[in-house]
C-alpha cells in the first residue's frame, strides 16, 4: 500500500464512492485507490488467464496482469542489470568467459570489475542491447 500524498480523502478508482478516514482505500498499481468492495472482485489476468483480485493485480500498458507477471513485465523494462560471482567459487579467468557467455537474453555486456571494497567479488554489468546501441550510433 503507498502512502498517501494529501490527506483529503480519496475517491474510489472504479466506484467513485469516498473515504471516511483518509488512508483506508489501498492503492492498485494503474487503477488508483480502490475501496475493499471493489477491491475484492475478481478479475483475469490478460497474461495467464488467473483469477486474482484486484486488490492482488496491477495494470502494465493497459493490461491487467497478476502481481507475478506485472513483475515478470517490469523486469523486460529493466536497462541495466547487475549480476554477481564469487572468486572463491571459481577462478577469476571462468568469471570473464561466464560473464560473457551467459549474458542475459537482450542485454549486452559492458564491463567486468570487482565489486566495490571486496577482495573476491566481481560485478558484471550489463545492459539492454537497444539502449546500448542507440548510445554506440
Amino acid at each position: 500500500m503507498q502512502h498517501l500524498s494529501n490527506r483529503a480523502p480519496a475517491k474510489c478508482a472504479i466506484c467513485g464512492e469516498a473515504e471516511s478516514t483518509p488512508g483506508t482505500f489501498p492503492m492498485v498499481v494503474g487503477v488508483g485507490r480502490v475501496c475493499l468492495s471493489d477491491g475484492m472482485k475478481k478479475v483475469k489476468c490478460e497474461a495467464c488467464g488467473d483469477e486474482v483480485k484486484l486488490l492482488t493485480s496491477a495494470k502494465l500498458q493497459g493490461k491487467t496482469l497478476c502481481l507475478s507477471d506485472y513483475m515478470k513485465g517490469i523486469e523486460k523494462f529493466r536497462q541495466h542489470l547487475v549480476v554477481n560471482f564469487d572468486e572463491d567459487t571459481e577462478p577469476a579467468t571462468s568469471i570473464l568467459a561466464r560473464a560473457y557467455n551467459e549474458a542475459p537474453e537482450g542485454y549486452t555486456l559492458l564491463t567486468v570489475h570487482r565489486g566495490r571494497n571486496s577482495t573476491h567479488l566481481w560485478e558484471a554489468e550489463y545492459e539492454k542491447t537497444e539502449v546500448f546501441q542507440m548510445r554506440c550510433s
